[in-house]
């Protein structure tokens, strides 16, 4: 039926649809779940195109097709659109993209066959120019069945992969995501379910829902397309975000810098560096574990540079720049290795002996290696003015 969303909501949407659609085919068609994702949204928007007034009007006065034949039409989108999704999911469910290939071409010779299977049954009503909810009739009811098919497997399908992947116990992203798509096909199964029954209940004339299905038919696939969209657009942000430099390891990176660059005075020959021609902000794995292993290796030659500091400066240098108490050992830290740098630099001879318990690491992946260096550079600003008296102290005490 023709959508009931006002057009001051539905084109702006639309127009976002469409943008997601076209970003996705230009730049994420790279992989069948891409393909399969983008020929779903694709399916989505022709449907939602076919149930809008204006198009509706623009095709019956061109003389293509009549109102009521566009509204079949978007109806046939769908099934198209559920049928692409089940590729989709085929491949998510780990089964390899040449046996997915092979068992989706069936599952569209489905669709095509249920397609014209629906559009047989549905001919009274288009002929009469009537939506099916108003046509009613047995073979009303049948093209219900024929439409409603595939998003009855597609439900299936969904909840049946979903709650395998949650019983295997999966990583918490994987069962994040298990529990998304779960949500999904409870939705896409509940409103399927609730479409057949009514249009049966109807027919044998023990309820009258001809107002509640038109009021709900007019909405409910729009906003299911575009929350679709919506939930497609997230990868294109994300790459955008990359592109800015705006993504977790270009972040890390950027915090580093300053830690870095300090170190490097210390230890001129720790610095090293790998160029990359890049037109972007974006740094790569490979330029953050660069910074992590430069100034790890600065460390470890400031080690013998590390002096006791009396606990009064200590706690005085954390009072001035309120250090929270989970804050404090990387602040500490902080510390510790900016007054070992001053120590390097203003020429203090090297002890043989290893005091530099504070300097240790735990860290076993680059990950909790780069969380680690990132909490002693949140407070290097702070710990390098702070280093910095004590230097000026020491040396004022040494010259007395």
């Amino acid at each position: 039926m023709t959508a009931t969303v006002p057009a001051a909501v539905a084109w702006p949407l639309i127009a976002f649809m469409v943008t997601v659609v076209c970003i996705r085919y230009a730049w994420f068609n790279g992989s069948a779940f891409d393909t399969y994702l983008n020929n779903t949204l694709a399916f989505m928007l022709l449907a939602q195109l076919l149930r809008e007034h204006e198009v509706e009007q623009i095709l019956e006065r061109g003389g293509l097709i009549d109102v009521t034949t566009a509204q079949q039409l978007s109806f046939v989108a769908m099934v198209f659109a559920a049928t692409e999704f089940i590729g989709f999911t085929l491949l998510w469910s780990n089964q390899s993209p040449p046996k997915t290939r092979r068992q989706h071409r069936r599952y569209r010779l489905a669709a095509g066959v249920l397609s014209a299977a629906y559009l047989v049954a549905a001919t009274r009503a288009r002929l009469a120019g009537e939506t099916l909810e108003v046509s009613g009739g047995w073979d009303g009811v049948i093209a219900w069945a024929f439409y409603l098919a595939m998003l009855f497997v597609l439900s299936a399908q969904l909840l049946w992969m979903c709650v395998a992947e949650l019983r295997r116990g999966a990583a918490r992203r994987e069962r994040l995501v298990a529990m998304c798509g779960l949500t999904l096909g409870i939705m896409i199964g509940s409103t399927t379910f609730q479409a057949m029954l009514l249009a049966v209940t109807d027919q044998l004339g023990w309820t009258s829902t001809i107002g509640y299905r038109h009021w709900f038919h007019g909405y409910s696939f729009f906003y299911e397309a575009v929350g679709t969209s919506v939930m497609a657009a997230v990868p294109c942000v994300m790459a955008l975000r990359a592109y800015c430099g705006q993504d977790s390891t270009s972040r890390n990176w950027r915090k580093l810098q300053q830690l870095r660059m300090s170190t490097r005075a210390a230890i001129p020959e720790s610095a090293f560096d790998i160029h990359h021609d890049s037109p972007n902000r974006r740094k790569t794995p490979l330029q953050l574990h660069q910074t992590t292993v430069e100034i790890r290796d600065a460390i470890l030659q400031l080690r013998p540079y590390f002096r006791d500091i009396p606990k009064s400066d200590i706690d005085r240098y954390i009072k001035a720049n309120a250090v929270p108490p989970r804050h404090r050992d990387a602040a500490v830290r902080a510390l510790h290795l900016s007054h070992a740098a001053g120590v390097k630099i203003a020429g203090g001879t090297p002890d043989p002996i290893d005091v530099a318990d504070i300097v240790k690491s735990r860290s076993t992946t680059l990950a909790e290696e780069t969380a680690e260096l990132v909490r002693l550079a949140r407070w290097w600003p702070a710990a390098s003015e702070a280093a910095e008296t004590l230097t000026d102290t020491a040396k004022a005490s040494s010259t007395q």
